[in-house]
């Protein structure tokens, strides 16, 4: 993936954040790369993406090599945030949704945490900061 190929996508509907969401599922939080500025009204986090958008042949033909990415994630607007389940001694979390229920923008996780941005119009963007590294891990969700 070339700089020119980077994802900038900013959500102001439920539906443009299902595909934020999409693209965001198992994206790696660290605990130190978010914050939330109650004075501008504004969550920002740093993500691990997983490059979803690579799982297309033309890209992945050995499907062997996986990527991952550097990517800003901010969403505007937010009154208020509150957490359940979250535990502070975890060093990362593992995004696997973000939706959007009566005002308020919800950041799940593993572990059933979830971040709750009270918010009163959707407005997320998600901007990748970085060129896309190989990996050999792809996120697994095999439920028992």
């Amino acid at each position: 993936m070339t700089i020119d190929k980077k994802i900038k996508l900013q959500a102001s509907t439920e539906y443009d954040l299902d595909i934020i969401s999409h693209l965001c599922q198992d994206a790696i939080l660290s605990k130190e790369e978010f914050f939330f500025d109650k004075e501008k009204k504004l969550f920002v986090a740093t993500l691990s993406r997983y490059c979803w958008e690579k799982e297309d042949a033309k890209f992945n033909q050995d499907n062997t090599v996986y990527y991952r990415v550097v990517c800003g994630l901010q969403i505007k607007n937010v009154s208020a945030i509150n957490y359940k389940n979250y535990n502070n001694k975890w060093s990362f979390l593992n995004l696997l949704a973000i939706t959007h229920k009566e005002n308020k923008i919800f950041l799940h996780f593993s572990k059933s945490m979830e971040f709750i941005l009270k918010c009163k119009k959707i407005s997320v963007l998600i901007e990748d900061i970085d060129i896309p590294w190989p990996t050999k891990l792809k996120p697994n969700h095999n439920v028992k």
